[in-house]
Order: C-alpha cells, then structure tokens, then sequence
C-alpha cells in the first residue's frame, strides 16, 4: 500500500485542518501508510522533503503557498498519484489558481475565517457535533468572534499549548490523534499543562511589549532582540493579536532572528497584507497571511533600521489607504 503524506501548518488552524482530513479521506491508512508533517509557511518547501517519496497522495492543508513551496507541488506532482492544496491565505491565490490547471492536482483556494471552515464548505463534509465544535475553535483561532464560551476556551488551550514548544511535531500529531480519538481538549493532561506554562510567558510578554510600545501613525510598533525572539518563539503571533485588542491598535511587531527580520502586522482592515507586501517588495523579502494578519521576512538588519524602514512604509500604505486624511 502506497503512504499519503500529509503537510500543514503547525497551528491550531493547520492541526485541525489535518483531523478533518485524516478522518474524511484517510482514516483507513491512519497511522502506518500516512507521513504527517507540521511546519511553518516560510519553511514548508524544506520540510515537506519528508514526503517526497513514491506516494498515492500528498495533501496540503493551511500553508499560504510560497514560490518555492509552488515549484516543490509541481515536481511532487509528477511523482505522486494525486495532488490536493487546500489553503484560505489571500497570499496563495494565484500561486493555487496556477497549480490548480495541472492534471493530477485538486486546488481548493477562497477566503475564510479558517481552512477547517472551507473544507467542511467546499469540500461539503458531513461533520458531527464534535467536528463541528473544533471548526468553531480553528475560526477563533484565525482571529473569528468568540460567539460560543466553550471554543473560546478550547481556542486558547490549544494555541498556547502549541506556542509553548512550537517545534514540538511528536505534540501537534498527538493532538491529531487525541482528536481522533474523539477526546475532550480541555480536560487532556498534556495539553492544559502545556497551556499553562505557555501563558505565563504570554503575560510577561505582553507587560514587555506595552513597555517598550513606540506610535507611528495609528500603529503600536514594537521590537525584540534575537535573545527574546528564542524565549518568546511561539507566542509572537499571539502576542500580536492579543496586543491590538487590548490596546484597540494596529500592531507592528518587528524581531530580530538567526539571520533574519521578521515583520509580523496585525490590522483593524487590509493594512497588515499592503504593507507587508510592500515590505517585501521593497526589499526582496518574503510575504503572506490574510488580509488583517500578515507577516513579512527580510535580509538580517539591525532592529533601528528596521523601525525605520517599516514605519516609513506603514506611512506609504496610510496615505495611500487614506490620501485625504493624511494631508
């Protein structure tokens, strides 16, 4: 029997996307013929060599496609049985359209408030109370409004209980399994440990980030060195997202890491993808995310250049959103 190799985003929107998977279309491979990888979307065009054997079918789920991630399919494609990319990221869309006109390839792109959310609608899954209640968790994930207490809960479990060793890949395909298993989340052992060592570091992270808070524009911006991008690594998106709704701000979080700056925007509207897109541009760097939650990666600089390199184009992207209001 041919492995179908499974590659998706190692967060709580990526894990839930591969459950829904496994279960609906692979639940009979589970867990001998099917390779699960996590990773992240700048990254996923290496880590997804794993797979890169004779396979019936790789699968991937939540990625926001990359140029390299794109030429990886390509070449998978003539190699493996079937392709499928399900994927909700703004910054995939003509990258997927691409991929979608070959053959053996089955694309699925459209925004969402999460990739479990467009599969159960695209793919018209049949899903049961439970399933429904863990696609209710990933859209709050994403950042979705928190209309049932009870996902709101799991929501935060589960993202903090990853961000807590992000790298963990034994722990995000033992909550694929746990889910599997039809377990309840919130009173696992592993995971609500997981959680609360992991939001204790978000609390400290925050109190550092209203300290060290600077305003340009209508925007918080804020900084990390390399030594506290190691510490924090895992709840820097949280933290972002967490920031702007205390603070009722748009958040620029910019940190150094090993031979790289990493932008991360978290917006009221489009503002997070425009300007990391122009970050990007400007630089030859990489972006993607949606349209209120974005990121970009740039060449190594020091953390000064960087302030000033993304509040000039948080400036740029204002008057251009608002040419009016910023004369």
């Amino acid at each position: 029997m041919k492995d179908s190799g499974v590659i998706c985003h190692g967060d709580c929107d990526g894990v839930i996307s591969a459950y829904l998977y496994v279960k609906h279309y692979l639940l009979d491979s589970w867990p001998n013929h099917i390779t699960l990888v996590f990773t992240q979307p700048w990254r996923a065009h290496l880590d997804a060599r794993k797979i890169e054997k004779e396979l019936r079918e790789g699968v991937f789920l939540d990625l926001a496609i990359s140029g390299e991630l794109a030429g990886f399919i390509r070449r998978l494609a003539s190699k493996a049985e079937r392709i499928v990319i399900i994927d909700h990221h703004k910054s995939s869309a003509e990258l997927v359209k691409d991929l979608s006109s070959i053959p053996n390839v089955k694309a699925v792109w459209r925004k969402a408030p999460s990739c479990p959310r467009l599969m159960i609608n695209d793919l018209k899954l049949a899903v049961n109370p439970y399933e429904k209640f863990l696609v209710d968790v990933a859209d709050i994930c994403e950042g979705g409004e928190a209309k049932n207490s009870e996902a709101a809960k799991v929501a935060d479990l589960i993202k903090l209980s990853i961000a807590r060793d992000p790298g963990d890949i034994d722990y995000l395909t033992y909550l694929v399994k746990v889910m599997l298993e039809g377990k309840e989340l919130h009173t696992d052992p592993e995971v609500t440990e997981r959680a609360k060592i992991a939001k204790f570091l978000l609390h400290r992270l925050l109190k550092l980030m209203g300290e060290r808070s600077l305003e340009v524009g209508l925007m918080k911006v804020i900084t990390l060195s390399l030594p506290e991008s190691r510490i924090y690594a895992g709840l820097l998106g949280i933290a972002a997202t967490e920031f702007a709704r205390i603070t009722h701000k748009d958040v620029a979080l910019i940190r150094r890491e090993e031979g790289k700056v990493v932008v991360t925007i978290r917006t009221l509207d489009d503002k997070a993808y425009r300007i990391c897109e122009e970050l990007a541009k400007r630089t030859g760097g990489k972006f993607g995310g949606h349209a209120e939650a974005a990121s970009a990666t740039l060449q190594d600089m020091e953390l000064d250049k960087a302030v000033e390199l993304v509040s000039e184009v948080i400036r740029y992207v204002s008057r251009k959103q608002h040419p009016r209001r910023m004369r």
